[in-house]
């Protein structure tokens, strides 16, 4: 059974992903006052931010016509239903990863300090850490994922396409539920779907048969949007794809 705690895990964003959630082109060389700003949230984050990621294989997951059902909880994705079906995935590893209520608290505090440049450099670095943790989450899945003779599918959130948010909530609880260890870090779900700290994500990652052809799994390959360097596990080269941003 797979289950993954870790209170400090990296955090070193690569500078093109940054880029991206700041808004630039992906070969642009920050200076000046951008540069400056840049180092700083970096530095601010690795002094006082406090990251974390908490991951832990489910139960067998169940099939009907219009949902599936993971440790008895009813979801009704289509695409995950899809994928679980062709790749003939049983089990799933649902993830939690975080940048911590540090980040937001001090981004909350530079708007109102009147520092909107900085308030801006800081959000989007906790929104890249982000994405960072779920990248290098992903990537440990994917290795102990090919130790068992399984391959890892793409994360899929409540939010992301053909996933309606307000699942969320049953994704959270399918996670907290039998957990006997001591939580890694503050999380909640609100009735709408958004979670506190907001610079936050749950995920599914579905695990496929080692039955499966090669074919199926083709189609659901993660390495073309995954970002993660010098991956050993990679299957295909990374391909830029449009990723839901965080606010």
């Amino acid at each position: 059974m797979f289950e993954l705690t870790d209170t400090q895990p990296d955090c070193r964003v690569p500078e093109v992903e940054y880029l991206r959630l700041l808004g630039f082109p992906r070969q642009h060389i920050l200076v000046d006052r951008a540069r400056e700003l840049a180092d700083w949230a970096r530095a601010w984050f690795t002094q006082h931010g406090r990251p974390w990621v908490y991951a832990r294989q489910t139960d067998r997951i169940e099939f009907a016509d219009n949902f599936f059902r993971v440790n008895d909880t009813e979801f009704s994705s289509k695409l995950l239903r899809e994928q679980f079906t062709t790749t003939q995935a049983r089990h799933a590893v649902v993830i939690a990863v975080s940048a911590g209520r540090e980040c937001e608290e001090q981004a909350h505090a530079l708007w109102l300090d009147g520092k909107p440049d900085e308030y801006f450099f800081l959000e989007m670095f906790g929104s890249a850490v982000v994405e960072h943790l779920i990248t290098t989450a992903n990537g440990r899945i994917c290795a102990w994922a090919d130790s068992q003779g399984l391959a890892a599918l793409p994360h899929h959130s409540p939010g992301y396409s053909g996933w309606n948010v307000s699942e969320q909530t049953k994704l959270w609880n399918v996670l907290r539920t039998g957990v006997a260890s001591a939580w890694p870090g503050e999380l909640a779900v609100m009735e709408s779907g958004m979670l506190q700290p907001k610079k936050s994500l749950l995920a599914l990652v579905g695990l496929a048969s080692d039955r499966t052809s090669a074919a199926a799994l083709a189609r659901f390959v993660p390495c073309e949007t995954c970002t993660l360097a010098d991956c050993q596990f990679r299957r295909a080269p990374y391909k830029r794809a449009r990723r839901p941003a965080l606010s």
